[in-house]
């Protein structure tokens, strides 16, 4: 059950490019995802609805986008980053 670390990595990524980007309150992000991935989408959107409270995040929604174009090692990536 690694969901929990692949949630929190999402979450330090689009903290990190909302700093950069000036962006005060993240209503969307979109990770793409492998077919090769072990992640699980149901316990991931779990672990997200509690990782992103208290962050700029905290109304964002997670989408989850299957991309069998992806291969190699990392399985899962952030696609986008939506916010106000």
């Amino acid at each position: 059950m690694h969901e929990g670390a692949v949630c929190r990595e999402i979450l330090l990524i689009a903290e990190r490019a909302a700093r950069q980007n000036n962006i005060r309150d993240i209503t969307g992000i979109t990770l793409a995802v492998g077919a090769q991935s072990c992640v699980n989408p149901a316990q991931l959107q779990f672990f997200f609805e509690i990782a992103k409270q208290n962050t700029r995040a905290e109304h964002a929604v997670l989408t989850i986008e299957p991309d069998d174009t992806i291969t190699g090692p990392r399985q899962e990536y952030v696609r986008a980053i939506e916010g106000d």
